[in-house]
């Protein structure tokens, strides 16, 4: 039976990205008419003709009021004067007639035309859908589409239902931090917590997520406008701005919406791109203003201090979406980048200043606007096939009690060594082996909940300095030693198992076990002799 043709699908605010699985088992992004793997999403009419992608976007300078931007966040979306005015510049955006949203009014040579969100959608996914069989040569039999994770059931049954009417067979909506995190391998057999950090075009999304036993789970989201690409590109913009009033006394901004302005902002994506590459970057627009050319360049360094106070709003987002979700950032294992503005190394380098340095930060999934739809191609191929059924919820959309605190052993008063995680989908169990010292006859086992342990406050410079002839005594007891993540909060069990005299050999194995109606229950078992004892906590009121 030949394999079924599925895709993955990353519909972008700004850009979109079309992936599958090749057949080396790995994400091949699918390039378009033009040669690009990634598609503007944008629609732009113009003397009787249709024009998507980046054709369409190149008419933002010339034909703006013809030109349909921001349809994907409209989608299920009431009409109202912020929504349009966060899409000002292009084409006019008025209420639907019957009030079932927000429509686009373009001109045509017979008189003004009106695009709802769901039909600049239904026309978009056609035409990417399009794209597709024309690279594949076949048709695409099913897909798996990205969602934002705060888009709520109205958008994404609008969503479902535009790709229903563009004749794209949709298998499953998976939420954009799901596919990234299973893009970078999260989801395995080792349980974590991470951080997706999105930076697109328009914003800028933070979700913590917890893998448990396989599952993901969102535990916490915090979303931003005021960190995006197009933030980013207006930090250049400004700058080469001004450069261009000091030459020529023309001020390009004045009018954001003029020609010459989206002229410079076109310009400086692809300067914004190169420096992310490379210590220095031109910038080239030809016929900027006044009849007068415009070239110069900046370097990294420079963009990296104008840039600087930009990405406050993403560090706020950061710390809303972990006090969501109830961590602090030392319980974080991972965070995980992706979005094309992602690739700005200070930006990176603000996200990793709000997490310890034990926390490792991670762009190693491929070309990072590219993350979400590769995720998505990868979840299709499992549908493939059959290891994951079609038409289930995404992956943040199953309702399912889960873990309050994180249980496991007591170790001392201050550690805790947690077994079963907070946010650990229900049922679950886990089996930790511990050795026991040679000639122990008893194995104690003390069962707590656990809560993150506070972060250290630095030690003073008093403490800190140190004399010479101190340092070079103590120089290999001074290497610092990582505190406890955990702490017992509340002591559920204790049990103590007779054994015969230990040897170096013996191991027992602790395994722990929660129900649905969330009963621990905690097994001590010696495999060599089969001894085991048994505790039940119920579940707390």
């Amino acid at each position: 039976m030949a394999a079924k043709t599925y895709i993955g699908l990353s519909l972008g605010n700004d850009n979109s990205v079309i992936a599958i699985i090749n057949k080396e088992h790995r994400a091949e992004v699918i390039a378009n008419e033009d040669g690009e793997h990634k598609t503007p999403t944008f629609i732009a009419f113009s003397g009787g003709e249709e024009f998507h992608g980046s054709q369409a976007k190149h008419q933002l300078v010339r034909n703006a009021a013809n030109t349909i931007a921001g349809f994907r966040d409209m989608l299920g979306q009431a009409y109202s004067a912020e929504l349009a005015a966060k899409h000002a510049g292009c084409a006019r955006i008025e209420a639907a007639a019957d009030g079932s949203g927000a429509e686009f009014v373009v001109g045509g040579e017979a008189g003004s035309l009106r695009v709802s969100a769901h039909s600049a959608a239904v026309r978009y996914l056609q035409r990417l859908r399009a794209t597709a069989e024309a690279y594949l040569g076949r048709a695409i039999e099913g897909a798996v589409l990205a969602v934002p994770a705060r888009f709520g059931a109205e958008q994404r049954r609008a969503l479902a239902a535009a790709c229903a009417d563009a004749g794209l067979p949709l298998l499953q909506l998976l939420s954009e931090p799901a596919a990234a995190a299973a893009q970078y391998g999260v989801g395995g057999a080792r349980d974590q917590t991470v951080v997706v950090v999105d930076v697109g075009g328009t914003g800028a999304d933070v979700t913590v997520v917890a893998a448990r036993g396989g599952l993901l789970a969102e535990a916490g989201r915090a979303h931003t406008d005021a960190l995006s690409g197009r933030a980013l590109d207006a930090v250049l913009a400004r700058h080469f701005a001004a450069d261009f009033r000091k030459q020529h006394g023309v001020d390009v901004l004045a009018d954001a919406h003029s020609r010459a302005a989206r002229k410079l902002l076109q310009a400086v994506e692809v300067t914004k791109r190169t420096l992310s590459a490379a210590p220095a970057a031109p910038c080239a627009v030809e016929s900027l203003a006044a009849g007068a050319d415009y070239n110069a360049s900046i370097n990294r360094t420079r963009f990296d201090i104008l840039a600087k106070a930009a990405y406050a709003p993403l560090q706020a987002a950061i710390d809303d979406a972990l006090r969501a979700a109830g961590y602090s950032a030392d319980q974080i294992d991972e965070v995980l980048l992706c979005g094309g503005a992602a690739r700005v190394r200070r930006l990176q380098a603000a996200v990793a200043a709000r997490f310890p340095a034990a926390t490792r930060v991670r762009d190693d999934a491929g070309e990072l606007d590219e993350v979400v739809a590769a995720g998505c191609a990868a979840q299709a191929a499992l549908i493939a096939q059959g290891a994951v059924p079609p038409q289930q919820p995404d992956a943040f959309g199953v309702a399912a009690r889960v873990l309050a605190a994180p249980v496991g052993l007591r170790i001392s008063a201050d550690c805790l060594e947690p077994v079963l995680l907070k946010n650990t989908p229900l049922p679950a169990a886990r089996t930790v082996r511990v050795a026991l010292p040679a000639g122990e006859t008893r194995a104690y086992v003390a069962v707590s909940e656990g809560e993150p342990v506070p972060p250290r406050a630095d030690a003073s410079d008093d403490e800190a300095d140190a004399s010479d002839d101190d340092d070079e005594a103590d120089e290999a007891a001074s290497e610092p030693d990582l505190p406890p993540r955990y702490r017992p909060s509340r002591l559920l069990a204790e049990m103590v198992l007779e054994l015969d005299a230990a040897t170096d050999a013996t191991r027992v194995d602790v395994e722990f076990f929660v129900g649905t109606d969330a009963k621990l229950t905690v097994t001590a078992t010696e495999p060599a002799s089969g001894k085991s004892i048994t505790a039940e906590i119920p579940a707390s009121s």
